[in-house]
């Protein structure tokens, strides 16, 4: 473990559960460093989560003393410690801005939630995909983006390089999916940011 890794990590499974089986993909995909408690087959575990939560809900993640319940990507990119090594670093390549109400009325949103796309760079993964400027990005896989800009940069800065990335779209008033590829750096193309679009 890194010296940005200091935080240790617990996880709390049982076994067969879907979604335990994502978080531990996603820690041992990302190279963080944790151990596994069965709580059907480690009588501590159980107690520590009914102790925490009043009952025993999978799967947890304890970061330190903060526990993180269920799959979250986006929370769990926010608390988890990070690998120090700039290879692992994604790009999204578009610009993006929260949706104002303004925004969502002009676009025919039922509400003020997503990001609204502004420039998109040449050769990024968000152009390969085929993000437009104009497009409103509404969800990330199951998670509606009701936290603008911080949310989708945060869930960006999770992924990893070989990782997908599945956008829900709002384009001339229909809802698309959209997979976003974050290549390996043998397969990277030209690199962009996520800043404000002008």
């Amino acid at each position: 473990m890194t010296a940005a890794q200091t935080a240790q990590v617990t996880v709390y499974v049982r076994p067969g559960d879907p979604d335990c089986a994502l978080v531990l993909h996603f820690l041992q995909q990302r190279g963080v460093e944790h151990t596994v408690r069965d709580v059907t087959a480690d009588p501590g575990a159980s107690a520590v989560l009914f102790g925490r939560l009043g009952r025993i809900a999978v799967p947890a993640v304890q970061v330190g003393e903060r526990l993180l319940v269920g799959y979250d990507p986006v929370q769990l990119a926010r608390f988890l410690p990070q690998p120090d090594s700039p290879d692992d670093h994604v790009a999204f390549g578009a610009a993006v801005r929260a949706v104002s109400a303004d925004v969502a009325r002009e676009h025919g949103l039922p509400a003020t939630f997503g990001v609204e796309v502004g420039r998109v760079s040449p050769g990024s993964p968000a152009e390969a995909a085929g993000i437009q400027p104009g497009d409103i990005i509404t969800a990330i896989g199951p998670y509606t983006l009701h936290g603008g800009a911080e949310q989708f940069r945060t869930a960006v800065a999770a992924r990893r390089p070989g990782d997908v990335m599945a956008l829900s779209v709002w384009r001339e008033g229909a809802d698309q999916r959209v997979d976003v590829v974050f290549p390996r750096p043998t397969e990277a193309a030209a690199p962009g940011g996520e800043g404000r679009p002008g």
